[in-house]
């Protein structure tokens, strides 16, 4: 089994446009879980922690507006994952990123002493081009759940 299996807890969230311009998503308070499963699945949801309530019962009847601050506020994908090297590669099924569907999203893995003497899972993307032609890195760390 490897050491990636189990469930993780999102500890912090930075974005580095350039090398030098960081910023923190979210608000820089985000709330994220992520999962492997030792039969080769995973399953990663990142929100913005304090989300504006919808004034409807269901997505599909709010106002448009509403909807796009609900989405604007949360990512989730989902799939199988393999291991390559130093890189875990998620080959995304689903994801409210409809781009990312069908496509592979790769993540460098790195391991970091946590203050529990743990050790934490750090994943970062690539350089990947921004919009505006920039370079930007994901850098994710994440803490290991606690058994329930």
């Amino acid at each position: 089994m490897h050491d990636l299996v189990g469930t993780w807890e999102l500890v912090e969230w930075t974005f580095t446009v350039d090398g030098v311009r960081e910023a923190r998503p979210f608000g820089g308070d985000p709330v994220g879980l992520l999962t492997y499963t030792a039969d080769g699945w995973m399953w990663a949801a990142l929100m913005k922690r304090h989300r504006k309530p919808l004034p409807t019962t269901t997505i599909s009847a709010a106002p448009v507006v509403d909807r796009a601050e609900a989405a604007a506020g949360y990512l989730s994908y989902a799939g199988r994952y393999t291991i390559v090297g130093d890189e875990v590669v998620h080959h995304v099924v689903v994801s409210l990123m409809p781009n990312w569907v069908g496509d592979d999203q790769r993540r460098h893995i790195e391991w970091v002493d946590a203050p529990d003497g743990t050790r934490d899972l750090v994943l970062s993307t690539p350089d990947t081009a921004t919009d505006g032609g920039r370079k930007a890195v994901n850098r994710l760390r994440w803490r290991r759940t606690s058994p329930a």
